[in-house]
């Protein structure tokens, strides 16, 4: 006869596996009592759910228990929510507050952990009706995790001679560079800048050590790719320049690949190159879906650039999960751009007989002066005073909406 035990589940975080000893789960409603004079009974005033919170107590165990450890403390230490795999409650996605370990030297192969996690959701106000965008950052979760998955097994530097670990070397440093260089002339938002800044510094400092653990590694890059995007926030601006880095490859010398190491070296810049590549698509995936384009024109230009890019990435990938990760992706990019319920404008050409002052040529097209400003940037005008006539402009069809 099978016991409770059986039922339940392997525990990990962000795919590091460790032994849960206890843990305790948090959940219910938000309520607030209300009490009035002459009355004699209370109301209870349901404001909704509590967020779920899970703390759980285990431990790691084993001869490598060092490595254990510090794969642990990069999986809580990273940035924005992950995967809880829950003994009981299943796959979970969570945002990991405070970590701590104990370790006493009469256990010298056992470390005790403790997590305090809650349950991870959207900045975002409530929406009672279906919102395509969760479900397209779930589903770009699903293909971060397998891409992730996908250069840690493929990826690895082990019994290479030092002109091979060299090459492996340079293409995380020509990744720090392209992270700095996107950020060149956009207005940033101060404190997730420095936050990049650092981890750029430490991609550096610590390549050495990286580059001989993968799962560290890749895990570090998505970090970046997600401050980058917290730190140029919902725009376009953000998602031209995470998108530019959807063309990532380093930079490899002109020697064949003609022998066992060479062609180790070689499938270490594929599996990096590919991983950088998948990872930047996704994100600008998600960094659409939130951004405010001006016309339904604009918004198509983008989904066509987004499908093209992940059909770029699938044909590359020999990987079955991560191809059918970005297959859905780009599936739900589709079904968001553009949504539907935005009412955008679509953009129309007006030839312009005679040389006109912007404010006057937005009041006779559209009979307010809102539109003035767009008018000026969609045709880069560099004089709004004197709009010299002859010349065919772009204009937003505002009075469609």
């Amino acid at each position: 006869m099978a016991s409770w035990q059986d039922d339940l589940r392997p525990a990990s975080f962000r795919g590091v596996a460790f032994k849960v000893e206890s843990h305790q789960y948090t959940a219910g409603r938000r309520v607030t009592f209300h009490e009035f004079p002459n009355r004699e009974k209370p109301y209870p005033e349901d404001l909704g759910k509590v967020g779920e919170q899970f703390k759980v107590d285990g431990y790691l165990i084993g001869d490598d228990i060092k490595a254990q450890l510090a794969k642990m403390k990069d999986a809580a230490n990273a940035f924005g929510p992950g995967e809880l795999v829950h003994q009981r409650l299943g796959t979970i996605k969570v945002q990991c507050g405070a970590f701590s370990f104990d370790e006493s030297s009469k256990e010298g192969r056992i470390i005790k952990i403790a997590f305090q996690f809650y349950e991870a959701g959207d900045n975002r106000f409530p929406n009672n009706v279906d919102d395509k965008t969760d479900l397209l950052n779930d589903k770009a979760l699903g293909a971060l995790a397998a891409s992730k998955n996908a250069f840690d097994n493929g990826f690895s530097i082990d019994g290479l001679p030092g002109f091979a670990v060299d090459t492996a070397r340079k293409s995380v440093l020509q990744a720090a560079n392209a992270f700095e260089k996107a950020t060149k002339g956009l207005a940033l938002k101060a404190d997730q800048i420095s936050q990049l800044a650092f981890n750029i510094r430490n991609l550096r400092a610590e390549v050495n050590d990286l580059i001989k653990a993968p799962s560290q590694l890749s895990q570090r890059l998505q970090d970046s790719f997600a401050l980058l995007q917290n730190a140029l926030g919902g725009n376009k601006d953000a998602y031209r320049a995470v998108s530019a880095m959807t063309g990532f490859v380093t930079v490899a010398d002109s020697a064949p690949y003609n022998t066992p190491t060479r062609e180790k070296e070689k499938t270490n810049k594929t599996v990096f190159d590919n991983f950088m590549q998948q990872t930047a698509t996704i994100n600008a995936a998600q960094i659409a879906s939130v951004t405010e384009f001006s016309s339904t024109d604009e918004v198509a230009v983008v989904r066509e650039e987004l499908v093209t890019n992940f059909e770029t990435q699938v044909l590359n990938t020999p990987d079955d999960e991560v191809f059918q990760a970005l297959e859905d992706v780009k599936a739900q990019v589709v079904r968001v751009l553009p949504d539907q319920d935005s009412n955008l404008p679509n953009v129309q050409t007006y030839a312009l007989k005679q040389t006109t002052p912007s404010l006057v040529l937005a009041y006779d097209l559209f009979e307010n002066v809102d539109s003035e400003q767009d008018l000026i940037d969609r045709n880069k005008i560099r004089n709004p005073a004197f709009i010299v006539g002859g010349q065919t402009l772009e204009v937003l069809d505002v009075r469609s909406t």
